[in-house]
């Protein structure tokens, strides 16, 4: 037997809006998963604690998911252990001030012989901090402070399902207050409900222009 199920554009609409909220968590779940799992690997070869990294959440796997399929993409045969280390130096020198962890850091990626894979990813990495940093300046968002940048990193894998929601339609104060409500309750992120709610809406209607 055969039902024909009818529901309201609205209803079609809501159930949409949470979807992407559901998945927008879970990818930022595999962003904090990515980057312990990358902490970990790096730990153990450097016989460091960088469990201080973790504090960030996802938002270093922001710019570690990127970078980790460039890497792949470039050198399909590396290993796990050597693209964690090499993520984990890109990171340091990028958003870190620790002279002594990061010289020890280039020490053992040299030794690895991974300093030709490191040079080309921290290029890529550069690159992709810079495009960030404008897009956040065309957003009217501030964020000269190095603790303000990592903050919001976390969206960059996330953007192109943003553009996606912002295309499907007039989106609401209330279908953002939705998507927020569903990511910030993945708990894996630094800033507050409310920052991420500014984020998100700016987000949102900048790809709506």
């Amino acid at each position: 037997m055969n039902f024909n199920i009818l529901i309201s554009e609205s209803q079609r609409k809501k159930l949409i809006i949470e979807s992407v909220g559901d998945n927008l968590g879970k990818d930022t779940k595999k962003l904090f998963d990515l980057t312990k799992n990358v902490i970990n690997q790096s730990s153990e070869q450097l016989g460091m604690n960088l469990q201080f990294m973790l504090t960030w959440g996802a938002s270093i796997g922001g710019l570690m998911g990127p970078l980790s399929d460039y890497i792949e993409g470039r050198s399909p045969s590396i290993t796990g252990m050597d693209k964690s280390l090499i993520l984990v130096g890109v990171i340091s020198v990028l958003y870190y001030d620790n002279k002594e962890a990061i010289e020890k850091i280039l020490r053992k990626i040299k030794e690895n012989g991974l300093s030709d894979d490191f040079l080309d990813t921290l290029r890529k990495g550069k690159e992709i901090k810079k495009t960030f940093l404008d897009f956040l300046s065309s957003l009217n968002i501030s964020a000269h402070k190095m603790t303000n940048i990592m903050s919001y990193t976390f969206i960059i894998p996330l953007l192109p399902m943003l553009y996606t929601i912002s295309q499907s339609g007039d989106v609401s104060p209330e279908d953002i207050e939705s998507i927020v409500r569903r990511i910030a309750g993945f708990g894996m992120l630094t800033i507050s409900g409310i920052t991420l709610k500014e984020l998100i809406s700016k987000v949102i209607r900048r790809f709506g222009d």
